[in-house]
């Protein structure tokens, strides 16, 4: 091995290594809230429930649908510049950029009609700092995309030098996977 692929090599497993401590901290972080909010929801007598009626999930189902493409397109992108195509990434990268900004108006839209308020008691607090942390991720996860796709453009990536979107792509399919656990303790449990 040269020592250019060696100190390669090296980058690479730092930036690995440093994207799965993040992800850990950022994984106790959003399993304490959520592990919070269900506690005080499922074991505090009078708290609001949220009946899971199908009209009622229109909106969470649709959100999660989007971020679910999303990182299906981020993934794919990947994929492509691991082949060699600068298209495909592009593709990949813009197509979950833009369904990641879908998904937080989508959310917007959920602060806005689902009746609670930020304010309400300890239940709307920890309900919308559990969505308000996930929107804030979601849109940290769209600022890497779109350094990933200017990068992209300018023809920063190749199969073997793509460790940033490989490291953007872990954090926004964590995002996704997070959203997955949050949908279910919010809307189905």
């Amino acid at each position: 091995m040269t020592a250019v692929a060696t100190a390669d090599a090296r980058r690479q497993g730092i930036a690995r290594t440093g994207m799965l401590a993040a992800l850990a901290s950022e994984t106790v972080f959003f399993g304490t809230l959520l592990s919070a909010y269900l506690f005080m929801r499922l074991d505090q007598p009078g708290w609001p429930q949220i009946a899971a009626t199908p009209a009622r999930l229109i909106l969470p189902v649709l959100n999660t649908s989007v971020l679910v493409v999303s990182a299906l397109a981020v993934t794919l992108g990947e994929r492509a510049v691991a082949r060699g195509s600068q298209r495909g990434l592009a593709a990949g990268l813009a197509a979950a950029l833009v369904l990641g900004l879908v998904f937080v108006g989508g959310q917007i839209l959920e602060f806005s009609s689902n009746g609670m308020r930020p304010g309400d008691q300890a239940f709307g607090g920890v309900f919308f700092t559990l969505m308000g942390f996930h929107a804030l991720h979601v849109l940290a996860g769209v600022v890497l995309l779109g350094i990933n796709l200017v990068r992209a453009r300018l023809g920063d990536f190749s199969p073997a030098r793509h460790i940033a979107v490989t490291m953007g792509t872990w954090f926004w399919v964590y995002v996704t996977a997070v959203w997955l656990a949050m949908f279910v303790g919010l809307y189905l449990i």
